[in-house]
């Protein structure tokens, strides 16, 4: 008896291990939360309030539009660093944000481009929309992965699981749509890049991750729910 615990929905602790109808939530929360755990956070403002209000201040002083946009990639950057400071790590949202500053500040300087620096949040949503869809193709999607290392009791609640058919195919799902929702948000910024001025676009631009990533999470929600009352 001892080794069936996991086999019977329960937890090393003797608790109950949550039902596979449960669990695609809670790996959207894991998911989602390195993102959303930003909103309403001083880095929000670092990252998205400082470079549009210092972009207006630089062009009505004068600067061009890619000194502007280059200034003002200073802020971000601070708000990578207090996190770091209030964390004591990078994670990955982190880590692919700084390289994405660097990359974007570098072709923008390299090739004189003002667009190219304001279409860099494009390469964290696609990058880490790519590992998503990417990971399908491998045992296990990356939904699983991120849920799994949260805690050693949950890494074997997740081991437990795998074999029922009804969960694997709820994270596949997920995994599909969260990768393809991030590509449509980045795909979308690089379109407006196009079409509006880089003032607008940099005002745009931080609501576009939180309508994308507002509606996949809604999508999450309605879909509990859904296989909640699947018989």
């Amino acid at each position: 008896m001892g080794g069936a615990g996991p086999a019977l929905g329960l937890t090393r602790g003797g608790r109950p291990a949550p039902s596979v109808v449960d669990m695609p939530a809670t790996t959207s929360t894991a998911t989602s939360g390195a993102v959303l755990s930003r909103i309403g956070s001083p880095e929000i403002l670092l990252g998205a309030v400082a470079p549009f209000v210092s972009y207006q201040v630089a062009t009505w002083l004068g600067a061009s539009e890619l000194a502007a946009l280059s200034g003002g990639a200073v802020f971000p950057l601070a708000g990578i660093a207090l996190g770091f400071a209030r964390r004591r790590r990078f994670d990955v949202i982190s880590a692919t944000s700084l390289a994405a500053i660097v990359v974007g500040l570098g072709g923008a300087l390299l090739l004189h481009s003002a667009r190219f620096l304001l279409v860099k949040d494009s390469l964290v949503s696609a990058t880490i929309g790519l590992a998503f869809l990417g990971s399908l193709l491998a045992a296990r999607p990356l939904i699983f992965v991120i849920g799994r290392a949260r805690s050693p009791e949950r890494a074997a609640v997740f081991d437990a699981r795998w074999a029922d058919p009804a969960f694997r195919r709820a994270l596949r799902v997920m995994t599909a749509v969260w990768g393809g929702v991030l590509l449509a948000e980045a795909a979308t910024r690089v379109a407006l890049s196009l079409a509006i001025a880089p003032g607008a676009l940099l005002a745009v631009s931080p609501l576009l991750t939180l309508v994308f990533l507002g509606a996949v999470g809604l999508w999450t929600v309605r879909r509990r729910r859904l296989l909640k009352e699947t018989p």
